[in-house]
Parts: structure tokens; C-alpha cells; sequence
């Protein structure tokens, strides 16, 4: 069950709470509806044709700047959203007030409603629904709407006009007429808002006004300055209107600014002094008030030179010979600050304090960017340390456990690549001991790995560059110079180096064949027809 409206103090709390830094609609595919608080009044406006039996009002509902809830609305979305209140409902939910009896307006009073619906499985499941109260009762006349001025606030305030229906809210106007000006709460749709970490207020960045709900006197203004009140045009429309209360507020402001300024002038006069004597010895010791460790408000003129001559005696130069105080006889020369009628020598170094981004600040920037992964894993996930360009997180159950970079412009965070999976191993005192010294050995291992691999990459050029054909290459250049640098080449590479090589050899050369060795011998050429004849043991000796 959730509740369509908040305030634009809850939504601010929210955020501090949630460690919140930005919001966008068009991620989260809905809008966040907010109030806030101004004023509302009927006006006496002369009644024409078109209008007849509707009630004109003014309303001076929002401004822009920082306001009373630490909300920040900045001037150029402040006018380029304020036309968007033309043609919205003015609300209200009329009913008795419990303490005095009378009808007054309620707030974005709602009750719940029991309703069945059919899940995606198909089941009949009970829901509680959340009915607001509040019913249309008049019309927003954008036409109307100004922007003025505010000098002495120093912001831009929205003037809302429009009408209430006569014959349809009859109660409404009773209540007007009976209480003058009454706090209403103009609905604010955010489109997108951020958080400033620097100075905490919650900035929103696009929005449009989707109503304004009239309230009861219990509820006051989050804008300082917001009113409601019945709108009487034979006033100057483009002044600015406040009643009793507002002005008596604005006195009291000012007498307390006055009283404070008075406070503080006297306290700088005074400066904690005893008088005349103080300023004296703080001259002729070219001391200041900060330099006062001692007890000195109820001392005498007698005792207060005492003490000073006991605390900076010895303390004090001249320009003189040396040994005597400045200021002292009649060649005594004065150090004190050369015209300076105030009697004030103190000298002020420039100091820069740079401000940076806190680990803290940061934390709550990336909750933010983390609800879109919480969106789509459907799942919590919980940062466990952040550090100065990465930080951990894992989800709920702590199954699933990530890294994530992140970079900072300013007071902006965003991440920096993907997000990339870390993993966590539970172990024995035995097993954690076999794994600190395999990572102990580490680097011994991978150094082994390497030389292994670079061995066996070596013998496989070698072996490319032992080919017998590059034999005829073993006087050539080139080809020696190739074989000294080898292992700079990839295989492919040093294969494809060597065959340029053989072949800008065989051109050199003009041709070149590959002969075979085969075996040499005596042939003897003669009749194959012709019969042999066998000879015996002793030859032709014994034929006849």
C-alpha cells in the first residue's frame, strides 16, 4: 500500500535516509508527486458574462531558489514549468473540525478500500487501495498566471489565478469568506530532481504542476512567503499582497536582525575591555584582544597597567636603543601600528581551504546509481567499503558479490565501465594458511609459467627457421638479422617475415630449383634379344 502524495519534507527526509542523488522518470517509467505549501484566498472580482457563477482566486503558490524544506527549484526550470498549471483542478476535502465544530478544508486526507484483483497466475488476491478524499472543485486559469519579483526575499514567485464552482462547492467559499487566507498545497509531478551533497538541499530539475489541494489552518507553508487568499482586483494585480500576520512576522524578523547587529557592534566596541586603559596598554604593547590570557573586566587602571607591564614587559620592542620600551623617554620611538587610530595591529594571512567529496558523500551517490542494477536483478544490494576510484557491494543474500569503478566531476559521481564479479571463499585455519603461502609464491609461479611459455614459443620459431629450404639463406642478411630477433615476432608473423625474405632471394638470384640426389651408376647398353652363353669354370680352354 502505498500513498500517491507526499510532502516535500518527506520526500527530503527520504533522501537523506535512502542516501539519494538523483531521480529520473523515464528510468523509473512513473513520476514522483510532491507538495508544496502556499496560500490560498477568493477574490472580488466584477463577475462577467463568461464567468458568472464561479468565485475568482489568486494564490501565490511556489517560488524559486532554496525555501523553507531545503528544496531548490532554479530559476530557469522555475519559469520554464510554472505555465504548466493551466487548466488544473483545485482539490479540497471539506469536512467538520473536530475542536471548533466548523466545516474546514482537510489535506490529502484518503482512506483504504479493499479491492480484489487476478494476479499474473491467475489467482483472485485481495489488495488495500489507497482513495484519496479530495474532490475538484474549481479550475486553474493559466492565462492569468504571473511571475513577480520578490525584492526582498530575493526570488520569483508564481501567482496563480483561477475559479471556484459556485453551485458545486458552496462550503468552500463559506470557508473562505470565513477565514480570508488559507495554506493550500500545490502538486508538484517530478520528471527529475538530484541531491546536492555539498549543501543538501534537494534540487528539482523538471516538473509540472498537476494540482492545487486546499488545507486546513493547522497546516503552515514550507515557503516562506506562499499565500492563498481572495483575489481583489481593484488592488494593483502585479503587488504584492500580505496580511497581518506576514507583516508582523517580517517586523519581528527585522527587529531581531537589528537587535543581533547591535549585539555584535557593542561587543566589538567593548571588545571585552575595561575601558580607555585597556586599548592604551594594548597600543603600547602592540598586543590585541586575542593575545588577553588573564582575567581583566573588573580590574582597576592601576592593575590592569600592572598586569600588563608583568605579562608583555619583556615581551615588548622598540625602535629605540633596544633596552628600553617603546614609547618610553623622550628618544623612545613607537612600535606600535604606525596610524592606526584604532589601536588595532593585527595582520590577517590569506588562507584557501579546499573542500573535496568525503567517502560518506560518495556512498550516497552510488546507492543512487546502484537502484538501477536493484531494478533490473530485482534485488537489495548494500555497499561494503568505498574507496578513491572503486567500491564493493553485494545483494542481500550475499551470493552475488561486485566491483564497480566510479569517476567524480565535482560533486558529481558516476560510474566508470561495467561493474565485474568478485568472489568469496569460506576456509579452514589449514586452508587459509595453503592459500596465503600459494600467494606468497605467486610471483614465482608465474614467473615459472612464463619462462616455460617463452621456452616453448622459442623452440617453435626456431623449428619455423631450421626449414631446410631457408638453408640457401644461411650467408643472407636479412635472414640473420630476423633469426637474432625472433622472439619479438609472433609465429604467424615470423613465418610470414621469412617466406619475403626466401623470396626476395630467389629473385635476387633469377632461378632457383631444388635438385634431388639420386644415385649414380654405369648402364650398359646392348641387344636384349641376344642369347647368352654360360661359360664354365675354365673358360674356352677345353672347347673344341
Amino acid at each position: 500500500m502505498n500513498r500517491k502524495i507526499m510532502t516535500i519534507d518527506e520526500l527530503y527526509s527520504s533522501c537523506l535516509k535512502e542516501n539519494f542523488v538523483k531521480f529520473d522518470s523515464n528510468d523509473s517509467g512513473k513520476e514522483l508527486l510532491v507538495q508544496m505549501l502556499g496560500s490560498f484566498s477568493k477574490s472580488d472580482d466584477d463577475q462577467d458574462k463568461l464567468t458568472e457563477g464561479m468565485t475568482p482566486f489568486v494564490s501565490k503558490a511556489f517560488h524559486d531558489h532554496v525555501n523553507l524544506n531545503k528544496s531548490q527549484i532554479k530559476t530557469k526550470a522555475f519559469k520554464d514549468n510554472v505555465p504548466s498549471s493551466h487548466l488544473r483542478p483545485i482539490l479540497a476535502n471539506i469536512k467538520k473540525d473536530e475542536e471548533t465544530g466548523e466545516l474546514d478544508f482537510g489535506s490529502h486526507d484518503f482512506h483504504i478500500e479493499k479491492v480484489t484483483e487476478t494476479d499474473e497466475n491467475g489467482n483472485i488476491v485481495e489488495k488495500d487501495k489507497v482513495v484519496y478524499d479530495e474532490r475538484p472543485i474549481g479550475v486553474i486559469d493559466g492565462s492569468k498566471t504571473t511571475i513577480e519579483y520578490d525584492k526582498d526575499a530575493k526570488v520569483n514567485r508564481a501567482v496563480l489565478h483561477g475559479f471556484l464552482y459556485n453551485e458545486y462547492c458552496q462550503d468552500a467559499i463559506d470557508i473562505l469568506n470565513r477565514r480570508g487566507t488559507v495554506d493550500c498545497s500545490v502538486e508538484l509531478a517530478i520528471r527529475s530532481m538530484s541531491f546536492d551533497t555539498s549543501s543538501k538541499t534537494l534540487v528539482l530539475d523538471d516538473f509540472y504542476v498537476s494540482g492545487l489541494t486546499l488545507l486546513s489552518a493547522n497546516t503552515k507553508p514550507g515557503m516562506a512567503g506562499s499565500n492563498f487568499k481572495i483575489e481583489d482586483f481593484s488592488v494593483d494585480e502585479g503587488c504584492a499582497k500580505f496580511d497581518k500576520d506576514e507583516k508582523i512576522i517580517e517586523l519581528l524578523e527585522n527587529m531581531n536582525k537589528l537587535l543581533a547587529n547591535f549585539s555584535d557592534d557593542k561587543n566589538i566596541q567593548k571588545g571585552g575591555t575595561a575601558g580607555k586603559m585597556f586599548e592604551e596598554l594594548l597600543k603600547k604593547y602592540n598586543k590585541t584582544v586575542k593575545d588577553i590570557t588573564f582575567e581583566y573586566e573588573n580590574l582597576s587602571d592601576e592593575e590592569l597597567e600592572a598586569k600588563f607591564a608583568e605579562m608583555f614587559e619583556n615581551d615588548n620592542t622598540g625602535t629605540g636603543n633596544g633596552n628600553e620600551p617603546s614609547g618610553e623617554g623622550n628618544n623612545g620611538g613607537n612600535s606600535g601600528p604606525e596610524e592606526n587610530p584604532d589601536g588595532e595591529g593585527q595582520t590577517f594571512e590569506k588562507m584557501t581551504r579546499t573542500y573535496e567529496l568525503s567517502h560518506d558523500d560518495i556512498r550516497y551517490a552510488l546507492y543512487q546509481l546502484l537502484s538501477t542494477y536493484e531494478d533490473s536483478d530485482n534485488d537489495w544490494y548494500f555497499i561494503n567499503a568505498v574507496y578513491d576510484d572503486h567500491f564493493t557491494y553485494e545483494n542481500w543474500n550475499g551470493d552475488k558479490i561486485f566491483g564497480q569503478k566510479y569517476e567524480k566531476d565535482g560533486d558529481n559521481v558516476a560510474f566508470d565501465g561495467e561493474r565485474y564479479n568478485l568472489h568469496r571463499e569460506l576456509l579452514t585455519d589449514s586452508e587459509f594458511a595453503e592459500l596465503q603461502s600459494m600467494r606468497s609464491n605467486y610471483t614465482a609461479l608465474k614467473e615459472f609459467k612464463e619462462t616455460a611459455e617463452k621456452n616453448e614459443l622459442h623452440n617453435q620459431r626456431e623449428a619455423i627457421l631450421s626449414d631446410e629450404k631457408y638453408s640457401v639463406l644461411a650467408e643472407n642478411e636479412a635472414f640473420s638479422e630476423l633469426k637474432n630477433n625472433m622472439d619479438n615476432y609472433s609465429l604467424t608473423d615470423l613465418e610470414k617475415e621469412a617466406k619475403v625474405i626466401f623470396a626476395d632471394y630467389v629473385a635476387s638470384v633469377g632461378e632457383f630449383s631444388a635438385k634431388e640426389n639420386k644415385p649414380s651408376g654405369i648402364k650398359m647398353f646392348g641387344n636384349p634379344n641376344s642369347g647368352k652363353r654360360k661359360t664354365g669354370r675354365y673358360g674356352d680352354l677345353f672347347t673344341k
